[in-house]
């Protein structure tokens, strides 16, 4: 390699080359491997290019002639040392890079897993998983609501902040709002442990937990979760986590400073309307709803 060729390609890899210098480099034989080279080293911290100071470098390289034939037979493998650094670099990124699929409220969302598993994600939840090696370790983290349709093979882990449930290949429906844990099982069979009891769920069980305290745990006819079928199914919630619910849900604001808290609620509500949902929910405790526009309403106490 040529001084002159040293200066631009040093030149390049800091960007300090115009358009007619940079169209010739593109013509050099060697330009895609210093390309893939630039491409991986751009987010590494790298010492500021000092001009001088290799300037004086060449200028003493001219003056041993004898080195440049051995600079020219390791430049290749100094690349390709280079290229197997960084290409490690890349695999463990890829290693430990997690895929996400989210929705906003109002939004759900339906996908597949690398092994054709199905997830369809209620709104306002949140799912990742690792890609890299994915069919030795099926392993998903959950926060919000998800309807799984597990693919047979090894184990499958859906892990949430109030514990985890393991399957081998089934349908279930998983559902974490704050400190409650509610999962049923459609198909095959479900292990949700916790922090104080592993139980196994069979098809047409369901369970729920609020503070890593068993809430219930018996049978449903439900032979898909509600909010699929465009129904919101409540069991033993509080009245304020309903309306938290209806606001992911519909992606509306609900104001309700004077609604009940402790009350718990147990019942269906239409998933396809906001307003015929907050009606029936405001009746059994006696507050009317007034809507304030299309995505606000209010919830008042009835005289």
């Amino acid at each position: 390699m040529k001084e002159e060729e040293k200066y631009q390609w040093a030149a390049w890899l800091d960007d300090q080359v115009s358009d007619a210098e940079l169209e010739q480099l593109r013509q050099d034989p060697d330009y895609a491997v210093m390309e893939k080279i630039k491409s991986y080293t751009a987010a590494l911290c790298t010492p500021e290019f000092k001009e001088d100071a290799l300037l004086l470098r060449i200028q003493n390289q001219q003056r041993q002639p004898s080195k440049f034939r051995r600079l020219y037979v390791k430049q290749p493998l100094q690349w390709a040392a280079l290229l197997l650094v960084f290409l490690g670099l890349s695999m463990g990124y890829m290693m430990t890079r997690f895929e996400s699929e989210m929705t906003a409220s109002g939004e759900n969302l339906s996908f597949q897993l690398p092994d054709d598993s199905e997830v369809q994600l209620h709104a306002g939840s949140e799912l990742n998983y690792k890609s890299w090696n994915w069919d030795s370790n099926r392993q998903v983290s959950l926060a919000g609501e998800a309807f799984f349709k597990v693919a047979k093979g090894k184990r499958f882990e859906v892990e949430t902040s109030q514990g985890t449930v393991s399957v081998l290949g089934t349908q279930f429906n998983v559902k974490v709002r704050g400190n409650r844990l509610e999962v049923t099982c459609f198909e095959g069979k479900v292990q949700v442990a916790t922090a104080s009891e592993k139980i196994i769920l069979t098809p047409g069980k369901t369970l729920a937990y609020v503070q890593q305290k068993r809430l219930f745990f018996h049978t449903t006819s439900a032979q898909q979760p509600a909010w699929i079928a465009k129904e919101l199914a409540f069991e033993k919630e509080k009245p304020q986590d309903v309306l938290a619910e209806l606001e992911r849900h519909f992606d509306i604001t609900i104001k309700a400073p004077a609604f009940p808290k402790n009350e718990l609620f147990t019942g269906k509500l239409p998933g396809d309307s906001s307003e015929a949902a907050l009606h029936l929910l405001a009746h059994p405790y006696h507050f009317k709803v007034v809507k304030v526009n299309d995505h606000a309403f209010s919830l008042d106490a009835t005289p």
